[in-house]
């Protein structure tokens, strides 16, 4: 499949996700992480069984695990737990008409962190772009 698709799949799973995480709190039975604690290990069982099934851990060695692939898959991961978290205990507190469109911004960073730290091309089509996305983000979240 297509990086494209790929990306445009994400992209409905994690709207469904706002809604689902919305009702969950809204219920009052589950908190925020609750919520977030039943959903994380889903994916991590996903996660491992495709990585597994899919052949990405044959060979691996514990020596591999202080690799500096291993360090940036840790940080990723405390990264992704903050980021996660944080969404929603959001959500759990405010309305999703503005906490997902500013945590939607980390597209907009991860842009910025793109061309800075990785050198990755920005035209004026994609500077502009991102400007427009903040400028979007005002507006849906005020």
């Amino acid at each position: 499949m297509h990086y494209i698709a790929w990306a445009s799949l994400g992209m409905v799973g994690y709207s469904t996700v706002t809604l689902m995480v919305k009702l969950a709190t809204r219920t009052g039975d589950l908190n925020a992480f609750a919520v977030l604690a039943i959903a994380t290990s889903m994916v991590a069982v996903a996660a491992v069984a495709n990585a597994w099934l899919g052949g990405s851990f044959a060979g691996l060695t514990v020596s591999d695990l202080g690799k500096p692939g291993a360090l940036y898959a840790y940080a990723a991961g405390v990264a992704l737990t903050i980021a996660v978290g944080s969404l929603f205990k959001g959500l759990s507190l405010g309305p999703a008409t503005v906490v997902v469109p500013v945590y939607g911004m980390f597209i907009v960073g991860g842009a910025v962190l793109g061309a800075v730290v990785l050198g990755e091309p920005v035209n004026v089509k994609r500077a502009i772009g991102m400007v427009l996305a903040v400028i979007g983000v005002l507006l849906v979240a005020s």
